[in-house]
């Protein structure tokens, strides 16, 4: 501890005369190699012990650097002088506040001057364009957007099953309920007028899910008490009734869901083949089972045509069930129209098969919102306005079919069935030709477009009426063909009606107007079927076919591969330019 360079040096013994004096003490400062920082502050500790002389302890470590320490003289060092800066004394103004009760004095302010400036003009910014693309090739296209048909095969198996009763309401059943009173031939047309008056003041809050599925139940108890009976008057009632509420409540739903999940350059396929050509099915295949069954047989307990089509409609009604639960998705214009933009975008991408969101899927979410944005900028007095035009449009068409299709085409052939004993392939060739106008329509809907085939299926029809109106005083067997022929050329121009209803009507107005359209070509087919056959028949039909065509020249817009939108916009006049014939591309 004593060769401790820091420690002070030991004061000498007591009494020696080797003490060194006070002025010995002096002890020079160390260089400024050895790097040897004092203790900061620290005063030396511990007071001198009495009877020794006072003790000085030579101060260590660096000297100061430039700057004197003030007061105290640095030790063996020569004192450096330094003039001392004289800094002028600064004098703050005093502050006099105002007492506690002091009020300031009123402030009045006049008014700011006018200034000249330009209004001010808000910029919209410009709308970016979409691109929707049409995938190349039939069958890719039908693959990717197979989803779309998937959620409506509920609705189409329900419209299955109302072209089977369709076709026994107006004469394809047995000779014994032609005894019962006109109450049953019209039971299936009252009923789905009611379900499709029901439907046209349903809330949107009800899901489209909810309604197919009720709709499906309908159909299978229906069909279990059709079923279950054998020629009872008010089982095949009850079933008309609730198989015609059905087909009517869910009609409207469906053709509006169509139009709304489709894309645009499938539109047109898939509504026709989900409705027109679902009933067409339904009217060949009572047709089939009405022609296949032996008459001795019906009043005994085996086969006869309602347990067949009751059967049927059962069936079907479980499958809708099971496709509606399963296999429906809602539709994106209603999700977007209800704030729910990823609920919508999730949609999209289920209704193409895609596991993340496409380029395609977000210009069909931007379509969506557009079409919505622009309706919602409508009121419904102004909607209603712009879907006149086409209702009146739309009406004259379903009119038609319902009048090509009624009990009046039974009553010739069973004409036929009695003087020139034709057998069950007469009527099933009837059936057939019906539905094969109905698959080459929604086949090319979306390739040849709405117009053209409603033009070639109204002149074929319109030529074929008067054809055979003329042979109608002949024996039957010379009206057959030319009736079949104009089956074919009506079924393809009827078929496009679907495409035209699930684009045209204002989406404020959309499901109530769909559901008047139904209701109007119910009426016709209660009119015909409550109506005795006059021979001239198919001269009116000619006539009204003829007129219809020169004013479809004029009137029916071309809407293929045109969005939702653009279709709406061509729907708003009476009049189409004639050259617009293919202007959708």
């Amino acid at each position: 501890m004593k060769n401790d360079k820091y420690l002070p040096p030991e004061p000498p013994a007591f009494n020696f005369a080797s003490a060194p004096t006070e002025a010995q003490l002096n002890y020079s400062p160390p260089s400024d190699s050895q790097h040897e920082y004092p203790p900061q502050g620290c005063p030396p500790q511990g007071s001198p012990t009495q009877g020794y002389p006072p003790q000085v302890y030579p101060q260590q470590g660096y000297p100061s650097q430039g700057y004197p320490q003030r007061g105290y003289p640095l030790q063996g060092f020569p004192q450096q002088v330094h003039p001392q800066q004289v800094y002028p004394q600064q004098v703050y103004p005093q502050h006099t506040y105002p007492p506690q009760s002091f009020v300031p004095p009123p402030q009045t302010y006049g008014p700011p001057p006018a200034q000249q400036l330009a209004p001010h003009t808000p910029q919209s910014l410009p709308q970016q364009n979409i691109v929707l693309v049409r995938p190349n090739g039939c069958f890719k296209r039908t693959k990717i957007n197979r989803p779309q048909s998937n959620v409506l095969t509920a609705a189409s198996l329900i419209f299955v099953t109302g072209g089977i009763n369709i076709a026994w309401s107006i004469g394809f059943r047995h000779r014994i309920y032609n005894t019962a009173s006109a109450h049953v031939s019209v039971a299936w047309f009252i009923g789905a007028i009611i379900g499709a008056a029901i439907s046209s003041f349903l809330p949107k809050a009800i899901p489209r899910k909810v309604i197919t599925l009720f709709c499906s139940m309908l159909v299978m108890i229906g069909g279990i008490v059709n079923a279950s009976t054998h020629y009872n008057l008010d089982a095949a009632k009850a079933n008309l009734y609730l198989n015609g509420i059905a087909n009517g409540l869910v009609f409207a739903p469906t053709l509006a869901l169509a139009g709304e999940l489709s894309v645009f350059y499938m539109r047109g396929k898939i509504s026709t083949s989900i409705e027109q050509l679902s009933f067409n099915l339904g009217i060949f295949l009572q047709i089939v089972i009405y022609s296949g069954y032996s008459p001795s047989s019906y009043h005994s307990n085996g086969f006869n045509p309602e347990l067949a089509s009751g059967i049927i409609a059962a069936v079907f009604g479980f499958m809708g069930l099971v496709f509606a639960t399963v296999l429906f998705i809602e539709s994106p214009v209603d999700l977007v129209a209800s704030g729910r933009e990823q609920a919508a975008m999730d949609a999209l991408r289920r209704l193409q098969r895609l596991v993340t969101p496409s380029d395609q899927t977000l210009a069909q979410l931007e379509e969506h919102k557009r079409y919505v944005a622009k309706n919602e900028s409508m009121s419904r007095e102004k909607s209603f306005n712009h879907a006149v035009p086409a209702l009146i449009k739309l009406c004259l068409l379903r009119g038609l079919s319902a009048l090509s299709i009624s009990s009046f085409f039974y009553e010739m052939l069973y004409r036929g069935d009695i003087y020139d004993n034709w057998t069950g392939e007469y009527y099933i060739l009837f059936g057939a030709c019906r539905l094969l106008g109905s698959i080459l329509a929604s086949l090319f809907v979306d390739c040849l477009g709405r117009k053209a085939p409603i033009l070639v299926g109204l002149a074929g029809s319109t030529a074929f009426a008067f054809v055979a109106a003329s042979q109608v005083g002949l024996p039957y067997g010379a009206v057959e063909m030319w009736l079949y022929s104009f089956q074919s050329f009506a079924g393809v121009t009827f078929t496009i009606s679907s495409a035209y209803l699930s684009e045209a009507y204002p989406l404020k107005v959309k499901q109530s107007f769909i559901s008047f359209t139904f209701i109007i070509e119910m009426l016709v087919f209660i009119v015909i079927g409550t109506s005795d056959l006059i021979e001239v028949f198919l001269y009116i039909v000619g006539g009204i076919l003829m007129a219809t065509f020169v004013m479809a020249i004029f009137w029916m817009p071309e809407t293929r591969r045109a969005s939702l939108r653009e279709a709406q916009q061509k729907f708003r006049g009476f009049l189409t330019c004639c050259t617009n014939f293919n202007d959708a591309s």
